[in-house]
């Protein structure tokens, strides 16, 4: 698939894209700890993100390259102590304004022909490859968190109940929506 039009709609967008990626995070509460950083730094992670698209979709969309960037940023966010769920939540508002920006825009997809016909399935294929990269990046996300935070416990050897209710699920929930002494041992 040629993506060409895509990757050059994302680097003339990029500062634009991460900055309505920014103003998503003010305004939702659930992003307490991304929050807390400047709008340079949310801009500058987001931007990373997007260049890392553009990298993955050049290299023929591999899931190697998406593996090793999104389990580094879960490691990373482990360690500097974003709850889980706020990093996954973080990656779905990426794809949300991602979306948001490319929606309706056939051009993007090969569709500016004089005939204007749309091969449904083409555009399939193409929805089917982007939303790879992002849902590849919570699996690989989550897996880098999970690899560091079971380090951690390597190292420490314990860890209590809360401490592992604050990294994996904090801002994730409403506290009365559960019993908060059987929640990690039930599935969801």
């Amino acid at each position: 698939m040629d993506f060409t039009h895509i990757i050059e709609f994302i680097r003339n967008n990029l500062h634009q894209i991460s900055h309505a990626y920014y103003e998503q995070i003010k305004k939702t509460e659930l992003m307490k700890n991304y929050r807390r950083l400047s709008e340079k730094e949310v801009i500058a992670r987001e931007e990373r993100v997007f260049e890392n698209l553009i990298e993955w979709l050049q290299t023929g969309a591999s899931n190697d390259k998406a593996e090793k960037y999104f389990e580094n940023v879960g490691a990373e966010r482990f360690k500097e102590g974003f709850p889980l769920t706020e990093v996954n939540y973080a990656l779905y508002i990426t794809k949300k304004v991602f979306w948001s920006f490319i929606a309706w825009k056939k051009e993007l997809f090969g569709f500016d022909d004089e005939e204007g016909g749309i091969d449904f399935s083409r555009i399939m294929e193409y929805v089917t490859i982007l939303n790879n990269f992002f849902d590849l990046g919570n699996f690989y996300i989550i897996r880098g968190y999970i690899g560091e935070l079971f380090e951690q416990l390597e190292e420490t050897a314990s860890m209590s109940k809360e401490e592992i209710k604050k990294i994996l699920m904090h801002g994730a929930f409403d506290d009365n929506d559960f019993n908060k002494d059987e929640i990690i041992w039930h599935h969801i």
